[in-house]
């Protein structure tokens, strides 16, 4: 993924993708995402993902639900 722009958009995403990508991650709102906020919301969506496995149970699920719980915490602290 190549960033040209100043708000941190990839080249290819098109203005209306911009504009959802800058709302949703411009945590700052300063009208760019930084890399600090393009880190944590890839965090965000992992820890969905833990999430979502721990539910299944079983071994995958408890070692998801320990993870989710780690990274739950990095994400919100």
């Amino acid at each position: 993924m190549t960033q040209d722009s100043d708000d941190g958009a990839p080249d290819s995403e098109s203005a209306e993708e911009r504009e959802i990508r800058l709302e949703a991650y411009d945590l700052d709102g300063d009208g760019k995402v930084g890399p600090i906020e393009d880190l944590r919301a890839g965090l965000g969506l992992v820890d969905a993902q833990l999430e979502e496995a721990a539910e299944e149970g079983g071994v995958k699920g408890k070692l998801a639900e320990v993870a989710h719980h780690l990274v739950d915490r990095v994400d919100n602290d």
